[in-house]
């Protein structure tokens, strides 16, 4: 089974990846989330399915290692070749580590 339908796909490798974007932090997830990775018009069951990929994501950004739900979710976007902005971010810059790091230890506030 695709990790997206076809129409969810769509709309997520319609995004365009924009290196200028500021990241928010999404405090019930506990992840950095770019305007330009959320998609409009997107099904639930597409959202739950980006939202697993953010939160995949943030462990790779935290250096812990991928729940296994988390994991099979990252890696079977990755094989597929879905082109979302967000497997662009897999590497914080200093400054987004440091507002990620400071987010957490506020608790998002």
């Amino acid at each position: 089974m695709p990790y997206f339908s076809d129409r969810d796909r769509a709309i997520v490798e319609a995004l365009v990846f924009d290196a200028a974007e500021e990241p928010g932090y999404e405090a019930l997830k506990g992840c950095l989330v770019w305007r330009d990775e959320q998609p409009n018009n997107i099904t639930n069951e597409g959202w739950d399915k980006l939202c697993d990929l953010w939160i995949a994501r943030s462990y790779l950004h935290r250096g812990e290692p991928m729940k296994d739900q988390f994991r099979s979710a990252w890696e079977q976007a990755q094989r597929e070749g879905i082109r979302w902005p967000g497997f662009q971010r897999v590497t914080l810059s200093a400054n987004d580590k440091a507002y990620y790091k400071q987010m957490i230890e506020d608790g998002g506030l």
